[in-house]
């Protein structure tokens, strides 16, 4: 596992969901974690779902020194499904976020965050969809090769993900309502800019996109 310091001080852990399980396990969860993941057909989701809810959990234990132990921590939803911690707990605002073999944590004390992982190398569909993009993006990505397209497509993609998440909005934001200034760090979306760094991430021999976007 590994977790980075964000220059906002958001506090970024990731790791390999079987890492994750093997390290922590999973009686941390609660019956409505285990339920939804019961739920799930497919392996590899099944187990990025249940190792990223155990890492969620210790992570925001190890935020609070401690003091609140993992299987302690409550959970709610808004109204567009953004998760939160329960009322009556420590106030931590947190996202989770996983792409093949990889998950995601982001832990903030102050801010509403989102974040989003996408895998860069080896990625099953390497075919930039470009339909969510508007029309000052598209130019943007047709600026690089095709080499270099499909990086820079998961630039725009990882970065509106965050926003959308950060906002609390979810699927509930029209994608062509969020611009992605990529050069500056910045996206326009419904009420104003939104500042979002970004970063690539090289683990277990794979290359990853992530971004972190914080209100």
């Amino acid at each position: 596992m590994a977790a980075v310091p964000d220059k906002t001080g958001l506090t970024v852990a990731y790791a390999r969901p079987r890492d994750v399980l093997q390290r922590l396990g999973t009686d941390s969860l609660d019956q409505v974690e285990y339920a939804r993941a019961a739920l799930m057909s497919n392996k590899a989701r099944h187990e990025h779902f249940i190792a990223g809810r155990a890492l969620l959990r210790h992570r925001l234990s190890a935020a609070t020194a401690n003091t609140v132990q993992p299987a302690e921590w409550q959970f709610v939803h808004g109204a567009h499904g953004k998760p939160a911690v329960k009322p009556g707990l420590p106030q931590l605002h947190f996202s989770i976020s996983h792409s093949d073999g990889l998950i995601a944590v982001a832990i903030s004390p102050v801010s509403q965050l989102g974040i989003d992982l996408e895998l860069v190398t080896g990625a099953r569909d390497s075919s930039p969809t470009v339909d969510q993009l508007t029309h000052r993006e598209q130019a943007w990505l047709h600026q690089h090769g095709e080499a270099d397209r499909w990086p820079a497509f998961l630039r725009l993609w990882t970065a509106k993900e965050a926003v959308s998440k950060a906002t609390g909005l979810g699927c509930g934001l029209d994608f062509h309502d969020i611009e992605i200034q990529v050069t500056a760090g910045r996206a326009r979306c419904p009420g104003g800019f939104l500042d979002f760094d970004q970063q690539t991430i090289e683990a277990h021999g794979a290359t990853y996109c992530f971004s972190a976007a914080c209100l």
